[in-house]
């Protein structure tokens, strides 16, 4: 019996121990793209203090960087994850989270808001809100970020 507990408690470990490695795995492409992101909106927006980064995945995946230069002018930089062009804007030139989230609520009364971040689909930044609509479904919401425009809406059939 003692054998049968110590084979399976060394199981358990070697069960855990790769379950660790795999995570970290997996997450270690998205932990490089933000750390390169905050690289390049540092050394080409200027940025000297990072507050927030997050990882939009949509047409094409970016890396949205927010903080602010020398002078303490709020920015967002929005890097591609495959290289190319960065896009700067003052954060005072788009609407906040909180509008974002209010034109959400003026339009569909969701039910529950699960996350609002900023992203960028076919050159247009935006802002994704996911939520839970009153029948239970899951779904998309965007507006953009200049002006807080609808630009779409989808949700996943129950």
């Amino acid at each position: 019996m003692k054998k049968w507990s110590i084979i399976v408690l060394l199981f358990f470990f070697v069960a855990i121990w790769q379950a660790v490695s795999v995570y970290r795995a997996a997450m270690a492409p998205k932990e490089t793209l933000l750390e390169k992101a905050e690289q390049r909106a540092i050394e080409e927006a200027n940025l000297s203090d990072i507050q927030a980064a997050n990882t939009y995945y949509g047409e094409k995946t970016y890396a949205v960087v927010e903080g602010t230069d020398k002078k303490g002018t709020k920015k967002i930089v929005w890097v591609p994850a495959k290289g190319g062009h960065i896009v700067v804007k003052r954060a005072k030139s788009g609407i906040t989270k909180q509008e974002a989230i209010e034109k959400l609520k003026a339009d569909r009364q969701p039910k529950e808001i699960i996350s609002a971040k900023l992203g960028m689909e076919k050159g247009v930044p935006l802002w994704e809100l996911t939520y839970i609509e009153q029948d239970n479904r899951y779904s998309f919401y965007y507006v953009s970020f200049a002006d807080g425009a609808f630009l779409k809406r989808y949700s996943f059939q129950q």
